[in-house]
């Protein structure tokens, strides 16, 4: 589209005053008198569809994705004091007070920012979320993107080197809040992304438009060789065992006699991460507890009774019947060899 284009009238049976059209997106999305309207921008024209409507009359309601496209242009620095991140810092550089923290470069051009042990927020770009089976997702890997970067030789050195720094500490803020089960909070943003295919070229990004999403998200996997991340909108699924779900009851007493092992909690909550609520031999997810959780039963592939390691690379998570199998059934050594071969692969062992 054409900078000197910037205004439209438009007329569609509602009266809608003319429409500042700022943004190189491919359509852009006004309210009005309850209705969202759609102007799809082209060179030489300018097409109105009724896009979508709120949910009432049976009309069909805004999808989640249309809800988290922001057409407004709040600071980096309210957006972030809004999620829960302390600001202060922002006030301060290395020559002393700044005026104008807003526009603080050691904070405000960065693509992350975290609140360390509470809370990560990212900033992202509308176009990275997806819908996917019923959830919105975002998919994000910048430790692959710094490695783009750093190669990418027609920037300049300075350019070059600040760009690898933030992406490999947004990559960091999102290993801390996967290792950590810590809430993410999205600033979803919208406006001139830079070509991810030509890092080299002068044109760099512009994120004219911001909103913070107000429902935390969670990292649903990080993969610490590749970088590659998966975040879900919503609170993160909750994975208890057979010992977790005996933590919650009510305290007993009662007498014994004898040893018991002492199963290690980290090592038990690695092997439910890793399952992420899906039966690891039969692939059938766990069922729902009536707390939210997500049931599955660790199983010590070579019982600590006989010498074995209380790792995660001996420990596997089974839906309560492939549980009882492993245990009781005429085909449980058959089962012993499967569960040896899948952590085999996983750990490379």
């Amino acid at each position: 589209m054409s900078a000197s284009i910037r205004y439209y009238q438009v007329r569609i049976g509602i009266q809608i005053s003319a429409l500042s059209l700022v943004s190189q997106r491919p359509y852009v999305v006004w309210r009005c008198d309850s209705r969202e309207i759609a102007v799809a921008i082209s060179s030489d024209h300018c097409m109105i569809a009724n896009r979508r409507t709120e949910a009432e009359g049976g009309v069909e309601a805004m999808s989640v994705l249309d809800q988290l496209r922001p057409q407004h242009r709040p600071r980096v620095i309210d957006l972030v004091a809004e999620a829960g991140v302390d600001v202060q810092p922002w006030s301060l550089s290395a020559k002393g007070q700044v005026r104008v923290p807003a526009s603080n470069p050691a904070y405000c051009y960065e693509w992350s920012h975290v609140q360390h042990a509470e809370l990560v927020v990212l900033n992202v770009w509308h176009e990275q979320l997806l819908e996917v089976a019923g959830s919105v997702v975002c998919d994000l890997n910048p430790s692959k993107l710094a490695t783009a970067l750093s190669q990418a030789t027609g920037l300049a050195p300075a350019r070059r080197a600040s760009g690898v720094a933030r992406a490999m500490r947004m990559d960091r803020a999102i290993a801390e809040a996967h290792v950590n089960n810590l809430p993410v909070r999205l600033i979803v943003g919208d406006g001139v992304r830079r070509d991810l295919d030509d890092l080299a070229a002068r044109a760099s990004s512009s994120m004219e438009w911001r909103l913070l999403d107000e429902t935390p998200w969670s990292v649903a996997s990080y993969d610490a060789t590749t970088g590659a991340a998966r975040l879900v909108r919503g609170h993160p699924t909750v994975f208890i065992d057979q010992f977790s779900a005996e933590a919650t009851a009510p305290p007993q007493r009662r007498d014994t006699i004898g040893q018991v092992f002492v199963r290690d909690l980290g090592v038990r909550q690695k092997a439910l991460a890793r399952a992420r609520g899906t039966c690891e031999l039969c692939g059938m997810p766990g069922f729902r507890t009536a707390n939210g959780g997500t049931y599955l039963e660790t199983h010590h592939v070579v019982p600590l009774s006989d010498g074995g390691p209380d790792h995660e690379y001996n420990v596997v998570a089974l839906c309560p019947n492939d549980h009882r199998k492993a245990h009781h059934s005429d085909a449980r050594s058959a089962i012993s060899d499967a569960l040896h071969a899948l952590l085999a692969t996983h750990y490379g062992l």
